[in-house]
């Protein structure tokens, strides 16, 4: 929605980007973020697999460049690297109000 914020404390440049081998595995597994709290995929290279789970699944091929993966609060998602050349990061937005953000990587 119009009235999130990009949340400073996950600033998408303070980390190197998300590779085809260095994936943290709980990308890769069904996962949400929290009540509030918005995702946007950026590729920047290569093509990713986006699958969302909720209500139904759909599945999505994000190729580079693209800000297109929308990651909505609470609903369950996972990726896939497609490509040897993927990098990508999440940049995470937050409901004005509704707290910090402390999306944890595993």
């Amino acid at each position: 929605p119009p009235t999130v914020v990009k949340s400073p404390q996950v600033p998408a440049d303070s980390k190197p980007p998300f590779t085809s081998t260095k994936i943290p595995r709980g990308l890769l597994k069904d996962h949400s973020t929290k009540e509030g709290t918005w995702g946007v995929i950026d590729v920047r290279k290569g093509t990713l697999e986006y699958t969302i789970m909720e209500p139904s699944v759909q599945v999505f091929e994000l190729k580079a460049p693209t800000r297109a993966g929308i990651i909505q609060p609470t609903v369950l998602h996972h990726v896939k690297a497609l490509t040897d050349d993927l990098e990508f990061v999440v940049e995470f937005y937050r409901l004005p109000g509704t707290g910090p953000v402390d999306e944890k990587r595993e």
